[in-house]
């Protein structure tokens, strides 16, 4: 895998006088004339930042919460009536009521799953940072607030919207197919696909925002967002 890096001052601490120097490496192991023709461009000073995106800015966290409650809504309502509904139409040797132990077990493990799904979440999204050739890393924001980066790289808009919806969609559509085989035992970890669900809020606003954006920008992911650079002619 080639790798490339290039040295680039932040425009807002240049215009304050700041020497700064922030190192991106270009990321992409499918296409590698097409980055290293891209890299020299880069290395002639021919790059622009067009936006950058802090999801807990105040401006962004209200309507980024906003989006996290229509997804528990969403996902409540999803989760909650497939189960339903696949649990009535199985044929049944007994039927009984959760209640006492019962009820205390189905909420503990339902937590502890919701618990250990953060983890999985942000572990996917690592995934998909190697496959296109990055290098993630992991932090936490205390008290229960995981994530995972790929500080000082590059990747290309639609790269990078793979890597946003990956642990939503792997993790949904593994939710629904063990609903679908076990109802009962899935049941068990529907707090971890709501919370999965509603929790990927932040994932599906920044992809929202990158696809205002044109195809061919690069995208730096940051610990609270992201930036996106341009190659100017």
């Amino acid at each position: 895998m080639l790798q490339q890096t290039v040295y680039i001052i932040d425009e807002e601490q240049s215009n304050e006088g700041s020497k700064y120097m922030q190192p991106l490496t270009l990321i992409d192991r499918f296409h590698p004339h097409l980055r290293e023709k891209q890299q020299a461009a880069i290395d002639e000073g021919k790059l622009r930042k067009r936006e950058e995106l802090a999801l807990l800015d105040p401006q962004q966290l209200g309507p980024m919460v906003m989006l996290s409650m229509v997804l528990l809504v969403v996902g409540t309502i999803f989760f909650g009536i497939l189960n339903i509904a696949v649990y009535l139409a199985q044929p049944h040797s007994m039927h009984g009521q959760i209640g006492g132990w019962g009820l205390i077990l189905w909420l503990s493990i339902n937590i502890l799953s919701y618990i250990v799904v953060l983890f999985l979440h942000e572990g996917i999204h690592a995934l998909a940072f190697v496959f296109w050739g990055g290098k993630p890393y992991f932090g936490a924001k205390l008290p229960l607030a995981l994530y995972c980066g790929a500080k000082n790289q590059l990747f290309r808009r639609n790269q990078y919207l793979v890597v946003g919806l990956a642990p939503l969609v792997v993790i949904s559509l593994a939710a629904v197919i063990f609903t679908l085989v076990n109802p009962v035992m899935a049941s068990y970890t529907l707090f971890a696909s709501i919370g999965n669900f509603s929790g990927a809020a932040g994932d599906v606003w920044s992809v929202m925002r990158l696809l205002r954006q044109p195809a061919d920008v690069l995208v730096e992911d940051t610990e609270t967002g992201y930036r996106v650079w341009e190659i100017t002619v």
